[in-house]
């Protein structure tokens, strides 16, 4: 009975994590969008977008997916701060190698953006549930 629950609380969190994540997905390529309209450099763009979204998920991860583990606790703050930049480095380099490789034509750009958001969302889910919202 416990395997089930653990596994049930489990899949409720990846569920969670994925809508918030979506969000957060959004958030990040409509501001990036929006900049490169102004003809922003898609490196730039990119890293003026990412901070918005960290603040979106963390309030919505924070209040929604690992709310059973919300604590008034300051050091989790950065502990998700941290996880998100250890995800967006691995995002961003991801990113950054595709359009290096592939050009700056807007598919490229945008297969860029799905392919780092995919593997820096993978990591950052295991380093929410297992070091900021421990």
């Amino acid at each position: 009975m416990a395997g089930h629950v653990l596994r049930s609380d489990l899949i409720t969190q990846v569920l969670r994590f994925g809508v918030v994540g979506t969000i957060g997905f959004v958030v990040d390529g409509g501001l990036l969008w929006f900049f490169l309209s102004f003809d922003i450099s898609p490196y730039l763009a990119r890293a003026l977008s990412f901070p918005m979204a960290v603040m979106v998920t963390w309030a919505l991860n924070r209040n929604w997916t690992f709310r059973a583990s919300r604590q008034r606790n300051k050091g989790q703050f950065r502990r998700y701060v941290g996880v998100q930049v250890a995800g967006n480095l691995t995002n961003y380099a991801t990113y950054s190698l595709i359009i290096g490789l592939f050009g700056t034509a807007s598919m490229t750009v945008f297969a860029a953006f799905v392919s780092g958001s995919f593997l820096g969302s993978c990591l950052n889910f295991l380093g929410a549930r297992f070091f900021a919202f421990r």
